[in-house]
């Protein structure tokens, strides 16, 4: 389950100290590596200037301000190495109703419960911190599809207060978050790689134990390229395809190539969707099932 870490580290580090331990001492891959840093990034934690520092110091030049942040404008990103990255997350309570909010609340996404489709320790920086609803579930059990049931149990309503350090494990662990009661502010290190990249995270529906959809990530863009390739492609485009339906790593992305294929090859079509139910994920088989069914229907 989801683990609330405790240490009682009262010491301070710079962010360079803490960028570089981890650089020389954790592997990201370790779960055991790296539930043992948490007391640095609790010392971290403990420094209470090291942020505005940072933010000043980027904020110098407005020009080139958090150009390689790629998150949303609620994360100012601190520090990444090899499979893993700092960020800071805030954390606002409501503005006003209406327009203003529901925009606030997609950004934060509070009441959307998600997963993540990597490991991460999170300690409170700043103010009271966001309230949480955990559980969990065994993603080998899922196939990924929206609106599929999935067995979810529940294990603790908590919240992020200054101080307080979780970890959350990978496509396992899932939250849904309520806004804190003042201004608040989370620090995270991040265990990424090549093969949590690659991993699907979902929205749920808590109430009715079914995901709702698929979190923005790489492969997003993909798919969108691959129903623009349905509507323009040529034959160079059936090549490509034909690759990314055989090798990329996504499964959505996958299914969406078949789909673009057998819409360039109409006269394949049942050729096409054979081939995909050969495919590894039961997403990408299920879905080649329910076509070659509309292709016998059909006639």
């Amino acid at each position: 389950m989801a683990i609330t870490l405790q240490s009682d580290r009262t010491d301070t580090i710079e962010l360079d100290e803490y960028v570089d331990y981890v650089t020389r001492h954790v592997d990201p891959t370790d779960t055991d590596q790296v539930l043992a840093s948490a007391p640095m990034l609790k010392a971290l934690a403990n420094n209470r200037s090291f942020l505005v520092d940072k933010f000043n110091r980027e904020l110098q030049d407005w020009d080139t301000f958090q150009s390689s942040n790629g998150y949303s404008s609620q994360t100012l990103t601190l520090g990444s190495g090899n499979k893993f990255f700092i960020r800071a997350n805030m954390w606002a309570p409501p503005t006003n109703p209406g327009e203003v909010w529901d925009w606030e609340s997609k950004l934060f996404a509070y009441a959307k419960a998600h997963d993540h489709n990597f490991s991460f320790i999170t300690v409170g920086y700043l103010g009271s911190g966001y309230g949480t609803s955990i559980h969990e579930y065994d993603p080998e059990s899922i196939r990924g599809e929206v609106g599929e049931h999935v067995d979810l149990r529940f294990l603790e309503d908590t919240s992020l207060p200054q101080g307080k350090m979780m970890f959350y494990r990978a496509s396992r662990d899932i939250h849904s978050q309520t806004p804190p009661e003042e201004f608040s502010i989370s620090l995270n290190f991040m265990c990424v790689s090549r093969e949590v990249s690659t991993r699907e995270q979902y929205w749920f529906d808590l109430e009715q134990s079914i995901i709702t959809g698929r979190v923005q990530n790489p492969g997003s863009t993909r798919v969108m390229f691959c129903h623009l390739a349905k509507h323009i492609g040529d034959g160079r485009t059936v090549n490509l395809l034909e690759s990314i339906a055989s090798g990329h790593a996504f499964p959505q992305v996958r299914v969406s190539a078949y789909d673009a294929l057998a819409a360039l090859e109409s006269g394949h079509r049942a050729r096409i969707w054979t081939r995909a139910l050969t495919d590894s994920s039961d997403l990408v088989a299920i879905h080649a099932r329910r076509e070659l069914a509309q292709l016998e229907v059909a006639g």
